[in-house]
């Protein structure tokens, strides 16, 4: 939409030029869309399969299906998108008839200005509509929220409707005795008054639903379960069940100050949604055991646990489902718990237990039994069934790592590392990674980096770089992941920069970028529309022999360099700037082109008038929630404007969320990268012929 929103399409054209033909009329027009093309049934019928359109341009060539036939479909499917009608004539009769049978409009072929006028109209009711459901979804959260609170208020809560039960709470059931729900859904209300004072009662409840009367609060005396009057105070308000309108009423008896604290306690202790303790409380208590002496010879771990796309499944699913997922992988975990274990909900998506076991190896078979439990789970509401993946980060709790912040960082990073790898896996943390200065430490660093290049243990990862601007050639940035010993994947920047120190940097590069000429090769024998982005390091600068020895490689694989874009930081330029000016002069006389990453981290625009390189890739501190920052948003138009003044792409890096996404969309960038588009993998499988006009 013009406001940054993304309107899906399906075109039904004879070709694929008059179908860009009529994206580009709309994309000129300022809306952001993507869409899909279809010539026949069958092509339709795929198209939404893969996504169900929001609006429908519906062709009338002679080979085309009829806008009945294509109506037909999208019922078929349980689409309920606007169909527009283009046609060689659109006299009136012709759009009443139209608009008759169902069509949103019938517009001529010639008349652009009127698609515009169709389809900005179907649009804002498209936009009109996610803002019905943005809030529709607030307010079933707000309902929820309350009725969790409800559900654990130390008050006795019940809502009644027309005198009779429709809902009561734990403490409201317990007060009378009650077993289930079912049992007091349909009950006269009457039936907990006093005898001598239901008269009382009758005429209060009348006058308060008349509004005869302010007072929304009586002294009453109810029955308890052995039929003996109490005193107690009833306080009525007006409330909705499940979108009738009901009368909330809240009862209060008089309990014991002990009990209430004990009550109020519990609550800011746990977590609403699941029941589980919530991070404050397990913060705390991972503080208190930590300081406490270790008396005995368990193993103890953090386990960090994180949903896999938690995100994409609460957008199609909606919050009221992925809570109850929420719930039931609570359930999972707490029933796999030990006695001494805690456990927590820490984050949105994301579960922490501290556990006592006999060694690590028992802790890793728990891990895999969770991740085991996790995906076998099917969580089922309202018809709609959900299934969810977890991965798992360890860290095991010793010497080397005794603090709580430690410890917790450790065990998220590792669960990082499961997570970018695929997910539905786990991750121990490595202690040999750990930063911590020292020459002892670098030494050590210095073996395994040897070994791990002696023995292979390298792979690489890809994450595309995507076009805004509807080219869909392929572009991937080639990224290192280093195997340790124990064959667990330790991310680059844990080892990259001792690598440095230690003057094994290049050999490193060097691997990537023989790796990534021979996967190059290989891809290019099927498809030679592909390019490569490789990273290099600052100590590569400074070999000069560095532009030659890839020379040689890319005749060795039979490669031409307009395949590559090496990347050399913008910090690293200007901390060698004469060695960087000779690499990009010397690379690109290979035909290879040169990025410039990190861009923006300093303020020396100057450095592009002596570092010739070819793309701009701009730093992703500056992207990360770029929707709402006026001084970044301010910061990355001055940087895409500066590359357009001199005929350079610009690429935005680390885009992580829909709204950084939808400010780039207005800013003419060129290309996009971070996880929200793809999370870096070994898989090069990514659809870049999925339109964005």
């Amino acid at each position: 939409m013009k406001n940054g929103e993304n309107i899906r399409i399906l075109i039904v054209e004879e070709s694929r030029n008059d179908a860009e033909s009529l994206a580009n009329v709309l994309s000129n027009a300022g809306y952001h869309i993507s869409f899909n093309h279809g010539t026949e049934a069958a092509e339709i019928e795929t198209a939404l399969h893969e996504q169900h359109p929001d609006i429908v341009l519906c062709g009338s060539g002679e080979t085309l299906p009829s806008p009945e036939s294509v109506q037909t479909l999208l019922g078929k499917h349980e689409v309920t998108a606007p169909v527009i009608v283009i046609a060689d004539e659109a006299s009136e009769a012709a759009m009443v008839a139209a608009n008759k049978s169902g069509i949103a409009a019938l517009i001529s072929y010639d008349e652009a200005d009127h698609l515009q006028l169709a389809f900005d109209r179907e649009a804002s009711t498209i936009q009109l509509q996610r803002k019905l459901q943005a809030l529709n979804d607030t307010l079933r959260e707000s309902e929820n929220r309350c009725h969790a609170l409800i559900e654990n208020s130390s008050d006795a809560v019940a809502y009644i409707h027309e005198g009779m039960h429709v809902y009561a709470n734990q403490p409201y059931m317990d007060l009378f005795s009650i077993d289930t729900p079912e049992e007091v859904e349909g009950t006269p209300i009457l039936d907990m008054i006093s005898n001598d004072q239901r008269d009382t009662f009758r005429d209060f409840l009348k006058g308060y639903l008349d509004q005869q009367t302010a007072d929304s609060t009586l002294d009453i005396d109810c029955i308890n379960p052995a039929g003996e009057p109490f005193q107690s105070s009833m306080e009525l308000a007006p409330a909705t069940m499940d979108g009738e309108p009901c009368t909330q009423i809240i009862m209060r008896v008089n309990t014991s100050n002990a009990a209430l604290e004990k009550k109020i306690k519990t609550l800011t202790q746990q977590d609403m949604i699941t029941g589980l303790a919530n991070r404050q409380y397990f913060l705390q208590s991972l503080k208190e055991r930590m300081a406490a002496p270790n008396t005995t010879d368990e193993h103890r771990a953090l386990i960090y646990i994180t949903l896999d796309r938690f995100k994409a499944v609460r957008d199609e699913n909606g919050i009221e489902a992925s809570d109850q997922a929420l719930r039931d992988i609570a359930g999972i975990l707490k029933s796999n718990c030990g006695e001494d274990d805690c456990l927590s909900r820490f984050g949105d998506c994301s579960f922490v237990i501290l556990h006592y076991d006999t060694s690590q190896e028992e802790t890793l078979l728990l891990g895999e039994a969770l991740l085991h439990e996790i995906a076998g789970n099917l969580s089922e509401v309202n018809g709609r069934a959900i299934t969810l993946t977890g991965s798992i980060g360890i860290c095991a709790i010793n010497n080397q790592a005794s603090d709580v912040h430690s410890i917790l960082a450790y065990a998220d990073m590792a669960c990082e590392v499961a997570r970018s790898a695929g997910g539905n896996q786990i991750h121990t943390h490595s202690y040999i990674v750990d930063e911590q200065p020292g020459s002892e430490q670098e030494e050590e660093w210095d073996k395994v980096i040897r070994n791990t290049i002696d023995e292979e243990r390298f792979h690489l990862a890809y994450q595309p770089i995507v076009s805004l601007k509807g080219d869909t050639r392929q572009r991937y940035e080639v990224l290192l992941r280093i195997v340790d010993g124990a064959g667990q994947i330790i991310l680059p920047g844990q080892f990259l920069s001792i690598a440095e120190k230690t003057g094994l940097g290049g050999e490193i590069d060097r691997w990537v970028i023989e790796a990534t000429f021979r996967e190059l090769a290989k891809l290019r024998n099927n498809d030679g529309d592909i390019s490569f982005y490789i990273k290099l390091s600052g100590g590569t600068l400074a070999d000069t022999d560095l532009p030659g020895w890839i020379g040689e490689k890319l005749q060795e694989h039979q490669l031409s360099g307009d395949g590559i874009v090496f990347e050399i930081s913008e910090r690293n330029a200007i901390n060698d700037l004469k060695n960087s000016i000779l690499f990009v002069r010397e690379i690109q006389k290979l035909q290879c082109k040169v990025a410039l990453e990190h861009y923006g981290q300093s303020d020396q625009p100057q450095l592009l008038k002596h570092v010739p390189v070819d793309i701009l890739k701009i730093d992703g501190t500056l992207i990360g929630g770029l929707g709402s920052n006026k001084e970044h948003q301010s910061k990355v138009q001055e940087i895409i404007e500066l590359a357009r003044e001199d005929g350079r792409q610009c690429i935005a890096e680390c885009v992580d969320d829909a709204g950084s996404l939808a400010h780039l969309w207005q800013t003419g960038v060129d290309f996009i990268q971070g996880n929200f588009v793809q999370e870096p993998c070994k898989n090069i499988d990514y659809d870049f012929a999925g339109e964005t006009a």
